[in-house]
């Protein structure tokens, strides 16, 4: 990630005020058209990997 995107992230999680919030990178089956890629705000879930 580059520094302004760093930043931004760390903005989105001042303004959810939750410390338990992280920023989740997910790869999702998109079907016919491959993979789908995103980017969302969540808790940690049992059995995720860094």
């Amino acid at each position: 990630m580059t520094p302004a995107a760093t930043e931004k992230v760390r903005e989105l999680l001042q303004q959810e005020n939750d410390p338990g919030l992280g920023l989740r990178i997910f790869v999702a089956g998109g079907g016919c058209s491959g993979l789908q890629y995103g980017m969302t705000l969540d808790e940690e879930q049992e059995g995720d990997t860094v």
